[in-house]
């Protein structure tokens, strides 16, 4: 196995509790060559909750959707770059995070299992003042059964794979989504220091892990509005949860 990640990618990592679990892949890999640290998946199941409750609007809602039945056919699975840009707000007197816009450009959509997020456009998102949150983003989706075999999901021992929770290809976050994540809140750090840089990955089977600011964490209470203003619960990646239940 290669080891391709920085060395304080790896310690943010292990601090978050992925020690075990990354040493025990590296040796279960020994003899996989053709394997790296950043293709290491981790499970949404096992993630620490960041306790955001967050909104998403109508607009970013249908996005969503449209998006789905995109991934969802191997045909256009390629993975989407985007970002999401919002701000805290008290409603009913409980915070959340209002995610009002998405930006996205389809053309750079470009590999089916690999994203590159658009650093021009991140700048200029964080100099936008209407928004005190960006969100980088991609999605992960329903790919060919014969790239489903040749990735580390698939690969890794049984054991291996229902200790940690490991999901099917598409269905999990990798080691290199954090890594990017970290990439972009250290940018962030020195242009835009007041911004807080959440991460989000909506998968083929429609969850939408959104990590937030502060480690590795992630929501588990996502909820999008609708033009008729219908609440409508959104999958984060966990087997049973409650949704919105602060609002009104």
């Amino acid at each position: 196995m290669k080891f391709d990640v920085p060395k304080d990618v790896i310690n943010t990592l292990f601090s978050a509790g992925y020690e075990d679990q990354i040493i025990d892949t590296v040796m279960a890999c020994e003899g996989m060559p053709d394997t790296s640290i950043s293709d290491i998946p981790l499970s949404p199941t096992q993630m620490q909750d960041s306790r955001d409750h967050i909104i998403i609007s109508p607009n970013v809602y249908q996005t969503y959707l449209q998006f789905l039945q995109r991934i969802n056919n191997s045909e256009t699975a390629k993975e989407i770059p985007f970002f999401l840009l919002g701000n805290r707000k008290e409603i009913d007197g409980t915070q959340y995070v209002v995610f009002e816009e998405i930006v996205f450009d389809m053309k750079e959509a470009l590999s089916d299992t690999r994203v590159s997020a658009n650093i021009d456009s991140f700048q200029q998102l964080l100099a936008d003042d209407n928004f005190s949150i960006v969100s980088i983003g991609h999605t992960h989706g329903n790919v060919s059964e014969n790239q489903k075999n040749v990735a580390l999901a698939r690969k890794l021992p049984m054991a291996l794979k229902d200790k940690y929770d490991i999901r099917d290809t598409g269905l999990n976050v990798s080691v290199s989504d954090i890594w990017q994540h970290e990439a972009f809140k250290a940018l962030a750090k020195n242009n835009a220091p007041n911004k807080e840089i959440f991460q989000t990955v909506i998968m083929y089977n429609g969850d939408m892990v959104i990590l937030g600011s502060d480690g590795i964490t992630k929501t588990n209470d996502v909820v999008a509005l609708t033009e008729n203003n219908e609440k409508i619960a959104i999958k984060t990646g966990m087997e049973s949860q409650t949704f919105g239940e602060h609002i009104k």
